[in-house]
């Protein structure tokens, strides 16, 4: 049998093992593509870089000040999310933000771009970029910074998304690089930022909601395993089908679809005749708790 207390204790593991190589892999793609390329990321790490500037001149210049600026950035944030979220995502999220900060500090800069090719380079710092974030995501991980910001103020604001959030950071900071530097490094930096974020999307299942309808004879112990394993409700309706004329069960329920995967799995067990039918929901409105971890 499925020892739930050894099998929580391994995936969590799990996903701190997870969490560490997507860091490295993001900070991989910041120090030698996105920095060496002139290049500014979004969110808290391109704010970081525009602040690491006020250190020209100064005794800290020849210093990578950026993961140290990154780190204490994130510390209200952090707080902030332990209040509203609880404790349990923000230890991952601190242990993430931590491991991320000494990664940039840490990780040699390459003095010239690995790859000559400014388009090219820009996009492969956005692919290390995506893998990285859409892997943490996996790991219910979180890089702190706009990812917590978004997620607090989606639960106060429903109209508010953490990737509306997460636009409206990166406007300003591309608009500063627009007018600090020259345009041309902030329309890199904005197709790195594309490059980034489709990325994340292709990977980051626990961000895009489905809608299940399925249709069994064993409802309860399906809508219990809802209830139970991944804390969502559901709608159960009576229905009678056309060829057996039979009565039947329809279940509805609205998840993520990572959480979809694992009811799939629990599915083959609970009623292998079960018919489910799986379709993106376009928009969620109301009372549907989006989640870090």
């Amino acid at each position: 049998m499925f020892d739930n207390k050894r099998g929580s204790v391994k995936s969590g593991v799990t996903n701190f093992t997870i969490c560490v190589i997507a860091s490295l892999i993001y900070c991989l793609g910041v120090n030698f593509f996105i920095l060496p390329g002139g290049l500014y990321s979004g969110g808290f790490t391109g704010i970081a870089q525009l602040l690491s500037l006020l250190s020209v001149g100064t005794p800290l210049e020849p210093y990578n000040i950026r993961g140290v600026l990154y780190f204490l950035m994130n510390i209200p944030i952090v707080i902030l999310g332990w209040r509203v979220l609880g404790g349990k995502p923000m230890i991952k999220a601190g242990f993430t933000i931590i491991l991320e900060s000494a990664l940039m500090s840490l990780l040699p800069i390459p003095k010239e771009p690995i790859i000559s090719d400014a388009l090219t380079n820009t996009i492969v710092g956005g692919f290390f970029e995506g893998i990285g974030s859409g892997l943490l995501y996996i790991g219910f991980g979180s890089g702190g910074g706009t990812d917590i910001i978004g997620i607090v103020m989606s639960q106060k604001f429903r109209s508010l998304t953490v990737g509306k959030v997460s636009l409206a950071v990166n406007i300003v900071v591309y608009a500063v690089c627009a007018i600090v530097f020259n345009p041309e490094v902030a329309v890199y930096s904005i197709i790195a930022a594309f490059v980034c974020s489709l990325i994340i999307d292709k990977i980051h299942l626990q961000n895009r909601a489905v809608t299940v309808n399925i249709f069994t004879n064993k409802e309860q112990e399906i809508g219990d395993w809802i209830r139970d394993n991944i804390n969502r409700s559901a709608t159960i309706f009576t229905g009678t089908g056309v060829y057996s004329g039979a009565e039947r069960k329809l279940l509805i329920s609205v998840m993520s679809e990572y959480e979809y995967h694992r009811l799939k799995h629990a599915l083959a067990e609970l009623d292998p005749s079960a018919f489910a039918n799986v379709y993106p929901s376009a928009a969620v409105l109301g009372d549907f708790e989006k989640r870090l971890s």
